[in-house]
């Protein structure tokens, strides 16, 4: 059996990307991601850490909590010993 059709020579599909967010949605989120990457005390990767962690409080919560929020910014405020 020979393969001649057209269609036996066409390109493998690409693979599909992860469709979701690539940032917070919620206003919260939004402002806490933008002091997060603000932030002079964090690395990059902690910074990315942190930006990962408010989309995932986002979508099983539905919006940053008060105490998820005061957690977050006493992890990238300055001037205050990082624990982590």
């Amino acid at each position: 059996m020979t393969k001649t059709k057209p269609s036996h020579y066409a390109p493998p599909p690409t693979p599909e990307v992860a469709k979701g967010p690539r940032g917070p949605t919620t206003p919260e989120g939004v402002q806490l991601a933008r002091e997060v990457a603000e932030s002079t005390v964090l690395a990059e990767d902690a910074k990315a850490r942190l930006l990962v962690e408010i989309m995932n409080h986002e979508s099983t919560h539905g919006r940053c909590t008060q105490t998820f929020m005061k957690k977050i910014r006493k992890q990238a405020r300055p001037g205050q010993p990082n624990l982590r």
